[in-house]
């Protein structure tokens, strides 16, 4: 084996290689953690049915199931129509916005503190999956429900809000004029609903029909029916030629989500560290070993 260089610059150059590879090694950790960023975790369509709308950063985009949703998006159903919003693979978080709705995802993905806000509209929740301490809550105009159980629903009525607790327990708050929330809070358990309008304390607690618990019952079947990472369509598969340019959509909306996470995250610096890293390793070890 013949060295180049002096003794000297080989032990340095040697040093350098050891510094880097180790330095790679920690950047391929990095970056493995950023393509293991958890979109299976985040907001994403479900199931579809007639004319929904998602609104983003001014853009009016039109939905196809599996399709990724962001934090801030605004969700339009049409008359007739809903649409379902799965935040995770095993379908334990699901959010169906019924028909003439009007929803903003203030976050696309569960956390400590989870929010959506409704002006128009109705919702069902069912969530499996909150963690110990984790609240999720449904903002409107003229009061707040939030759970740290497991399912509620909320039908928004001019300036009247219907709360129904079918599962758990949730609580419930009246807003102020200056819609605040109030300091005092109603405790509901499953089984029950109330009835708040804008500026009141709730407390016009009453027991859920058998019909809206039947109602409630059908639909937990179909979701828990459904299979696990698995997106349907209308209960049915379509073909790659009558989904195109919806699965073209998706791909766009999936792109556009990992472009973000690069610009937002500190992960954008490791790989590029990484690919200088890659080079000057190469170089170092051409030298070393020339």
């Amino acid at each position: 084996m013949k060295y180049s260089t002096t003794n000297s610059d080989w032990f340095a150059d040697k040093q350098s290689l050891i510094f880097m590879v180790g330095g790679a090694l920690l950047v391929i950790l990095l970056a493995f953690n950023f393509f293991g960023y958890d979109s299976s975790e985040s907001a994403r369509i479900l199931r579809i049915s007639g004319p929904v709308v998602i609104e983003r950063q001014g853009e009016k985009i039109t939905p196809s199931v599996g399709m990724l949703l962001n934090g801030q998006d605004k969700v339009l159903t049409g008359t007739g129509s809903y649409v379902e919003v799965a935040y995770d693979e095993n379908l334990k978080n699901v959010v169906r916005i019924e028909a003439d709705s009007k929803v903003v995802l203030e976050s696309a993905k569960i956390q400590k503190q989870t929010t959506l806000f409704m002006d128009k509209g109705e919702i069902k929740l069912k969530l499996d999956r909150l963690e110990k301490g984790s609240t999720f809550k449904v903002r409107t105009p003229v009061a707040i429900a939030g759970v740290r159980g497991t399912a509620f629903g909320v039908k928004f009525m001019g300036k009247e809000l219907l709360i129904t607790d079918y599962e758990s327990r949730i609580f419930v708050k009246g807003l102020t004029e200056d819609f605040v929330e109030m300091k005092d809070e109603l405790l509901l358990n499953d089984g029950w609903k109330v009835q708040v309008a804008q500026f009141e304390k709730p407390s016009r607690v009453e027991r859920m029909t058998a019909s809206e618990h039947d109602a409630w019952q059908t639909w937990l079947n179909e979701i828990n029916a459904l299979p696990q990472s698995t997106v349907v369509n209308n209960g049915s598969y379509s073909n790659f030629a009558q989904n195109k340019g919806s699965l073209i959509q998706t791909s766009l909306t999936q792109l556009s989500a990992v472009i973000t996470r690069m610009t937002s995250s500190a992960s954008t610096v490791a790989i590029v560290l990484f690919t200088f890293l890659i080079f000057g390793t190469g170089k170092v070890v051409e030298k070393v070993w020339a």
